[in-house]
């Protein structure tokens, strides 16, 4: 077998020696060509000056290192005129002039470091029998230029992502056509963007969020670019404008969540150490605190934005601050039991006689109940609370129904679940919440129609839906209407285009993992060569 071949030596060089060591593998070649082209004026010499031997760091083979030592000649330039008289003997193709390692390794190290990063490619890099530091790594990925997008791109994609959540964004940039990222803009401002699109003159449709710098930009620099709202966003805002206003309904929604329960119904409660409790109340001390300052702040004429300054509380929780008629209680999160299904059956065996828990416990593990015993006796526990009146005896205890409290969010997305996915509790919470409160049925049935307007494409609807929306009571739906109104062009095509911002939402899920990948500490050059350069092994 011709080792040559093992090896893949280049043409030009053959094997004249192999050692192999318990952790390296020792290869010596040699050039066997007769002359050699001079790299200042390209004449070919064959006039032999001296010779040398090279050390290069090759591919590791079954897991041990191969040191490569090869021996090449300098070569006497034989054109009078050119400025360089003596060069060496090169392999393009093989290794650079004066590097120390072959291009094989140098396309690994790169592409280590564009998946892993510097530590991480370093450390692969070992266990593979390849010596490199993290700072070589790092070199050999910012040493090429990744590729961006020169022309040609119609179909553009735009999105924000954060360096820092609420202090610093950039842009990423996607053809929506070819699904990969071209480029990313160290910030979200509109000259940014205005500038690249003035660069690219092709785009021709451009799928956006609701921001308004993009929008804006897109209108000063191209204006013949054909806007598209996310869809996806489109009944995100929905759901938010809904949520928004139950905001400020929260006392009918303790009132409704407390209806369906008598007063001597056990509640769902976690055991707290008194220092948990005092710890509790002064974290709601403290957000009643800078709830008052807010609200404070507010009826002085202070902005928003500045008020987020002084106070360090996001935009976000302030804008619900504002809109809220008193101080927003946290509730605690209830989430569904597996028991959950099971309770009006056991209610019913409980009310039947059978009070014993392993027994309740076998019937409904038959019927597929997956948890073991423990939530069903932590369940009968509550039901065994003594009866207020002496009772005749041998008579069953009445099975109570727990009370639980909704929060916000959770109604909210009550709101949107179909009738027939609704539990029989969540379905008469929504029963009597809507009778508390009658434009919560309103809102319910203006996002539903919303949905189903977006989810069909039904772009003739939607005159209709924003007349209505226009006339409705809740002032943060007539808000979300008017938006759309100014947004009317990107809005209709959404629902006529199939390009969407869910691609690029993907990219930016992979950008967040290779910025925390490198801990933040990593530069923006360099977290934009990872995202764009795509990794070429060697074959």
């Amino acid at each position: 077998m011709d080792l040559a071949l093992l090896f893949r030596l280049p043409e030009g060089l053959r094997l004249l020696r192999l050692t192999v060591l318990p952790q390296i593998v020792r290869v010596e070649a040699a050039s066997y060509r007769s002359s050699s082209r001079c790299p200042s004026c390209q004449t070919v010499s064959e006039r032999i000056h001296s010779y040398y031997t090279r050390t290069l760091a090759d591919v590791p083979c079954s897991s041990r290192r191969v040191v490569l030592d090869l021996h090449v000649r300098k070569f006497r330039c034989t054109n009078a005129r050119c400025p360089q008289r003596v060069f060496t003997e090169r392999f393009p193709d093989f290794v650079r002039p004066k590097a120390r390692k072959t291009l094989r390794v140098g396309e690994l190290i790169r592409a280590l470091g564009l998946a892993l990063g510097g530590r991480g490619a370093q450390r692969l890099a070992r266990l593979l029998g390849i010596s490199a530091s993290g700072r070589t790594v790092l070199r050999s990925v910012m040493r090429e230029e990744a590729a961006t997008a020169s022309r040609g791109v119609r179909i553009l994609g735009v999105d924000d992502f954060a360096f820092r959540r609420s202090y610093r964004y950039g842009t990423l940039l996607m053809d929506l056509e070819q699904r990969r990222v071209i480029d990313l803009l160290p910030d979200r401002t509109q000259g940014t963007l205005t500038d690249w699109l003035q660069r690219h003159p092709d785009v021709r449709i451009m799928s956006r969020d609701r921001g308004g710098d993009y929008a804006a930009a897109a209108r000063a620099s191209a204006p013949s670019v054909e806007q598209v709202a996310d869809r996806f966003h489109l009944l995100l805002n929905a759901g938010e404008v809904v949520e928004r206003y139950l905001t400020r309904q929260h006392a009918s929604l303790r009132e409704a969540a407390r209806a369906l329960a008598s007063e001597d119904a056990p509640r769902r409660t976690t055991k707290r150490s008194p220092t948990d409790m005092r710890r509790r109340q002064e974290r709601r001390a403290a957000r009643l605190a800078r709830f008052e300052q807010v609200r404070a702040l507010s009826r002085e004429g202070v902005a928003a934005r500045q008020i987020a300054e002084e106070t360090g509380v996001a935009r976000a929780t302030i804008y619900r601050y504002l809109s809220a008629t008193h101080f927003p209680e946290h509730l605690p999160r209830q989430h569904e039991r597996p028991i959950e299904p099971s309770i009006p059956s056991l209610q019913e065996r409980w009310n039947a006689g059978e009070h014993r828990p392993l027994t309740l416990w076998r019937e409904i593990h038959a019927q597929g109940y997956p948890a073991g015993v423990a939530q069903v006796r932590r369940l009968v526990m509550a039901w065994r609370t003594p009866p207020p009146a002496p009772r005749i005896a041998g008579s069953p205890l009445p099975a109570k129904e727990e009370a639980i409290s909704y929060s916000v969010r959770q109604t909210r997305w009550l709101l949107t679940k179909p009738q027939a996915a609704l539990s029989v509790r969540e379905a008469l919470y929504l029963t009597t919440l809507k009778q508390l409160c009658p434009a919560v049925a309103e809102a319910q049935r203006l996002l539903a129609s919303f949905h189903s307007l977006i989810t069909e494409r039904a772009s003739a609807r939607l005159d209709g839906w924003l007349e209505q929306c226009e006339h409705s009571s809740i002032a943060e739906v007539v808000r979300f209407a008017l938006g759309l109104r100014r947004d009317d062009a990107a809005v209709r095509a959404a629902l006529r285009y199939p390009w969407s911002q869910g691609p690029v939402e993907g990219q930016i899920n992979r950008l967040k993992l290779l910025k925390r990948q490198m801990y933040g500490r990593a530069g923006f050059a360099l977290l934009r060569q990872r995202l764009l350069a795509q990794p070429t092994l060697p074959p």
